[in-house]
């Protein structure tokens, strides 16, 4: 077979194999899943920690969020991430992964049919893996220097990272484990103890 011919065979076979049809559109879903999981709690978190005021519609955007975070850029999860680098919970090297995870969003959301598809397009677990990685930074970053300082239950004691664990965090193992095909039912095992 020519280059053409190949590619074209290898593609049918990519998207007429269920099992191969099924893990790319699980992992695929995982993919904008996570990404919005990380997106959120980078955005939502600092808008909450700025948001001191409430009327009956909820929240209030205070003054403080807006002269702080929000003048940094004109996108909320760009500023938010330039706020996360001043006050050095997360560092350029951050931002920049963070700026491929969401290029590579973009085209799972826009052009779905292609990763489905196209033998050459394959939906990119590292960067998955590397989601798992900045939310956990972030959140451990979260709860070490603003959840336990505030809450007096934890006064006079010392918490390692490792013991440090968010609810997005656990959602996010088992959404990689799913992803990967690794053994995702010990949470289910678990969760059932």
């Amino acid at each position: 077979m020519n280059t053409l011919e190949d590619q074209a065979y290898r593609s049918w076979a990519k998207f007429l194999n269920p099992e191969s049809l099924r893990g790319n559109l699980i992992a695929a879903s995982i993919f904008l899943t996570a990404y919005e999981l990380l997106r959120t709690s980078i955005i939502d978190r600092i808008r909450d920690f700025f948001t001191y005021e409430f009327n009956e519609h909820g929240g209030v955007v205070s003054e403080d969020y807006r002269s702080k975070v929000l003048s940094l850029d004109k996108s909320p999860l760009r500023a938010s991430l330039l706020w996360l680098k001043e006050i050095s919970a997360i560092c350029d090297t951050d931002i920049e992964l963070i700026d491929r995870i969401r290029k590579h969003r973009n085209e799972l959301a826009h052009d779905l049919p292609k990763f489905i598809v196209n033998s050459d397009a394959e939906i990119n677990i590292d960067l998955l893996e590397s989601i798992y990685e900045l939310l956990t930074k972030i959140d451990r970053w979260w709860i070490k220097e603003v959840e336990i300082p505030t809450n007096p239950e934890f006064d006079g004691q010392e918490v390692a990272d490792d013991d440090i664990q968010s609810g997005v965090m656990l959602c996010m193992q088992m959404m990689l484990r799913i992803a990967t095909d690794e053994n995702a039912s010990v949470f289910w095992d678990e969760f059932q103890k």
